[in-house]
């Protein structure tokens, strides 16, 4: 049985771990940065919920080290810059930061904790199944076009 680690709090997390396991993943949820580190090496994908940038850079950094086959990363661009910023840092290739699905999740105009762990998720399955979907990270400009800067809701509790 494959297995998710979910890295992070909040009421994403909090459903994204029994949605897994309603899919056959043996699923976990850790929120500190040893936790995450010592659940890694039986791990086949990781989906980083954080928004604590010494957790997020630092896990994302050991997931793509471990060559998981699913590296997702919740959160919005802005975030996402700043996790590729602390990668530099740690001198994490672009080509290994490529691999990094961030913005996490399909482009399937999900609403609230339930509806973005599914997109997660549905991404998840779509890379592990050599499937062919959308992407949000794929998608030019803002991630929830009808809100202005600042305005969009991040569920992280």
């Amino acid at each position: 049985m494959d297995t998710l680690l979910v890295v992070g709090e909040g009421p994403v997390a909090d459903v994204i771990v029994p949605m897994a396991e309603l899919l056959g993943w043996r699923a976990r949820a850790v929120t500190g940065l040893e936790e995450a580190l010592a659940a890694l090496s039986e791990s086949q994908a990781v989906v980083v919920t954080s928004h604590h940038d010494d957790v997020d850079g630092p896990a994302l950094a050991a997931a793509l080290r471990a060559d998981l086959v699913y590296v997702g990363a919740m959160g919005s661009r802005r975030t996402q810059e700043r996790r590729r910023a602390h990668l530099d840092a740690a001198g994490v290739s672009p080509e290994q930061q490529a691999r990094i699905h961030g913005p996490a999740g399909l482009d399937i105009g999900a609403d609230g904790p339930p509806e973005i762990a599914l997109a997660i998720l549905a991404e998840l399955v779509a890379v592990v199944r050599g499937g062919r979907a959308g992407s949000i990270s794929d998608r030019d400009g803002p991630i929830h076009p009808e809100l202005g800067p600042g305005e969009a809701f991040c569920p992280t509790g």
